[in-house]
């Protein structure tokens, strides 16, 4: 596999101030996919958006990282409810009378 493709954790964790054993959590936890390429750990770029929100949640709020996993799936649900909301209203305009 290229590794130009991928993101180095290692190199993340430094500029994230975060510890390399945050990242394995949360790929033991599911939250997060890596790919091990000559005992180096990388993440797919497509993740780096997730990968930084979970630092966010757990810098910013305190929140542990064991509990990001029901936190992600809370806020996950609070996106789905609000795409929900945005095509009733949509709808709901559209039978409206102007």
């Amino acid at each position: 596999m290229q590794t130009a493709q991928l993101i180095s954790v290692r190199e993340f964790c430094v500029h994230h101030h975060v510890e390399i054993t945050f990242i394995e959590t949360l790929a033991n936890n599911g939250l997060i996919e890596i790919t091990t390429v000559e005992r180096a750990i990388y993440v797919h770029p497509e993740q780096l958006g997730r990968l930084e929100k979970f630092v966010r949640l757990h810098q910013d709020l305190s929140i542990h990282t064991d509990d990001l996993d029901v936190v992600s799936d809370l806020l996950d649900r609070v996106e789905s409810l609000q795409q929900q909301v945005t095509s009733l209203q949509n709808r709901l305009i559209f039978y409206e009378p102007l």
